[in-house]
């Protein structure tokens, strides 16, 4: 790469830190001013790119400051116990909706929402319903967030 040289005027400040990086890096000190007046430039050019992305951070802030009430709802319903599997492990709302097993025997859950009367695990209706409007009222209030963004 060929060089050339700029003859510049520089705050005696600016000159002491320039010599303590060179020296910090183990650089001649036209080595470190090109250096960092490289860096310069890159971030100069990229300058309209960061402005870009500082913004998309700050719009991805306010929609998560949008859904956090509701999935914090969502987190604090899941480990409701809300009934029992025949193994005697007592089933929470992650155990049905996520998971879909007891933890526990490995009991497929599935026919226990449905309301099968040929599963060994039990469910608790009084319990279930509030449970399930709680979680589609939170998946709602998540969805009209993203929806107005």
């Amino acid at each position: 790469m060929a060089t050339t040289t700029i003859y510049a005027r520089v705050p005696g400040e600016l000159k002491e830190a320039a010599d303590a990086y060179a020296a910090e890096h183990g650089m001649t000190l036209a080595n470190a001013v090109a250096d960092l007046l490289s860096r310069g430039m890159e971030a100069a050019v990229s300058e309209g790119s960061l402005k870009i992305l500082e913004a998309r951070a700050k719009e991805l802030q306010r929609e998560l400051d949008q859904v956090r009430p509701a999935l914090n709802a969502l987190n604090d319903r899941l480990p409701q116990v809300l009934g029992t599997c025949r193994c005697g492990r007592p089933l929470t709302g992650g155990d049905l909706l996520l998971k879909g097993i007891c933890p526990a025997c490995n009991l497929g859950l599935s026919a226990v929402l449905a309301g099968s009367s040929e599963s060994s695990a039990t469910v608790n209706r009084a319990d279930l319903t509030p449970f399930l409007a709680g979680i589609g009222i939170a998946l709602a209030v998540i969805l009209l967030a993203m929806a107005g963004k």
